[in-house]
């Protein structure tokens, strides 16, 4: 309060309007706890870069060839190209995919198959919802010195319950499938692929699984996802969050979005679209899109995440109406910090799942 009335004793002063001058002050008083949160929970800023020709970065996915380096893709209205980046995220080559078109690129997947690298790209942006059905494609990682490639198979697919815009992919090679998160609806929906979809027919992706971390409560929307080489830890990003989903041994992916294992404030920054584990699931990398973007890396620890004590599971609902933090703030041993998902047991004995404000 002594702030306040010292502001409005020395504005007149000053010849500056009060509400302003109060405005500087607090700004000032703030400026800490604003710093101390831009980089979000956990991560750390590795600098920014204006990548040649990547200039809407909306997939990221580590390489199965070179250690510590990348593959990126733009977004829409750019060309059918995938870049690779070295360990500091410098260009080492822009390769020209053959045959497709990017009409609406938004995730990159990469994946060991028969002990063979893959990559894979998800066509699969649907923003007005004016696509009947969208695709995925997949190539050989390129070999180091090449300067193109072609596709080995073309997934065509629809969403089986209406056109979907999708931003979030992810491979699951022990159980042959293809993960995708819908964007566009609240709870936002995990969806199911067979890995080997045959080419020349439209496949149906299913629906398994509502992921109450993006239920109408939440702001977030999935933009971006990786799943760790070892196939157990799902990291899923939102407009807001980063999810950690650890799923355990003879576990679905059903029962395993039900509760995040982890949830992470991510950097206050616009735009961020991709997200890639690195090889051995200790880390993941994040960046945003624009001329220059920006990237941060998470030492979210898939393993470590995997063995973190998990919550009694109880049957899940979703409570309607205005949203209210719950009275209790404390969540398991170590208890959880506002922003995060919080579950409460009701007194019917569901499991209420809030976000803390």
């Amino acid at each position: 309060m002594k702030f306040f009335f010292h502001s409005m004793d020395l504005a007149p002063r000053l010849n500056v309007d009060p509400a302003r001058l109060i405005g500087l002050v607090l700004s000032l008083v703030l400026l800490p706890f604003q710093a101390s949160n831009a980089a979000g929970t956990g991560f750390s800023p590795l600098g920014e870069r204006q990548i040649p020709g990547l200039t809407e970065l909306s997939g990221l996915a580590v390489s199965g060839l070179q250690q510590d380096h990348h593959w990126a893709l733009n977004d829409s209205g750019h060309a059918a190209s995938l870049f690779e980046l070295d360990e500091n995220l410098n260009l080492v080559r822009e390769i020209a995919i053959s045959q497709v078109l990017n009409r609406d690129w938004e995730d990159l997947a990469s994946f060991q198959l028969d002990g063979i690298p893959y990559l894979l790209v998800a066509d699969t942006g649907n923003n007005f919802r004016l696509r009947s059905e969208v695709s995925l494609i997949l190539l050989r990682e390129p070999a180091p010195g090449a300067s193109r490639a072609t596709p080995e198979r073309i997934i065509r697919f629809r969403f089986e319950d209406g056109s979907r815009d999708c931003e979030a992919l992810a491979v699951d090679v022990q159980n042959r499938q293809i993960l995708l998160a819908d964007k566009g609806r609240k709870p936002g929906g995990l969806y199911r692929l067979p890995l080997d979809a045959e080419p020349g027919q439209v496949h149906t992706a299913k629906r398994i699984a509502d992921i109450p971390a993006f239920s109408p409560l939440s702001r977030d929307t999935p933009t971006a996802m990786d799943l760790s080489a070892d196939g157990r830890t799902l990291a899923l990003a939102g407009t807001g969050h980063l999810s950690i989903f650890t799923r355990a041994s003879g576990q679905t992916w059903q029962s395993a979005v039900e509760q995040p294992q982890r949830q992470l404030r991510l950097p206050r920054v616009r735009g961020i679209e991709s997200i890639a584990w690195n090889h051995d699931g200790t880390a993941v990398l994040i960046g945003t899109e624009g001329q220059t973007a920006k990237f941060f890396a998470c030492t979210c620890h898939a393993s470590a995440a995997a063995k973190a004590p998990r919550h009694e599971r109880l049957p899940v609902r979703r409570p309607e109406g205005a949203v209210y933090p719950p009275q209790n703030t404390s969540c398991g041993p170590s208890g959880k910090r506002t922003g995060e998902i919080c579950p409460r047991t009701s007194p019917a004995g569901f499991a209420e799942v809030w976000t803390l404000r």
